[in-house]
């Protein structure tokens, strides 16, 4: 059964953002993410009339994302040269004030923080995962793929998926026991 495609407006608006979370979290850096979703996102376009729907348009596209992302990651880890960080009074215009107008805050930042401390604690223990196990954890437990498409795409066999997220499971429960597990007398 062949599935229907989308158009290249639907796949920015739709999937643009899940393509982001899942390099995101894959690279963890957001500018390597962002990098990473335009590459994606610009490939799926030109290769749309490629697609053949054998499988779903979400397996697909997660399939690139993966595979970009991965490789993205090893060409990281070739360079050499570190990017120095701008020091903040670079930013700031001769005059003391800001380059760009500066808009008012949604919500306090204590609002905020009260709602992202839990995301926090919880992106830093996925993003402390050594990487092989990271990989599989983010398919499966946040991408919500099954194991077998997870050891396709990634070149493993379906027990080695399995003992691999196993671990994941495991490393992420004891980076998490601290912030929620009971406390005992």
């Amino acid at each position: 059964m062949l599935v229907s495609t989308p158009t290249p407006e639907e796949i920015i608006r739709d999937y643009g953002p899940k393509v982001y979370n899942l390099a995101r979290r894959i690279l963890g850096s957001e500018s390597d993410a962002e990098d990473v979703t335009q590459d994606v996102l610009l490939t799926v376009i030109q290769k749309l009339p490629t697609f053949r729907g054998e499988a779903s348009f979400s397996t697909w596209l997660h399939r690139i994302t993966v595979n970009a992302a991965l490789a993205y990651r090893q060409k990281r880890a070739r360079r050499t040269s570190h990017q120095i960080t701008m020091d903040p009074i670079e930013e700031l215009i001769e005059s003391g004030q800001h380059k760009l107008p500066i808009r008012k805050w949604a919500q306090t930042p204590e609002k905020l923080l009260v709602d992202r401390e839990t995301q926090e604690v919880i992106e830093r223990a996925i993003a402390s995962l050594p990487e092989v196990y990271r990989d599989v954890y983010i398919l499966a437990d946040i991408e919500g793929l099954p194991n077998a498409e997870i050891a396709e795409m990634l070149g493993l066999n379906l027990p080695g998926t399995k003992s691999r997220l196993h671990r994941a499971r495991l490393l992420m429960r004891k980076a998490l026991a601290p912030y929620f597990e009971e406390k005992t007398s």
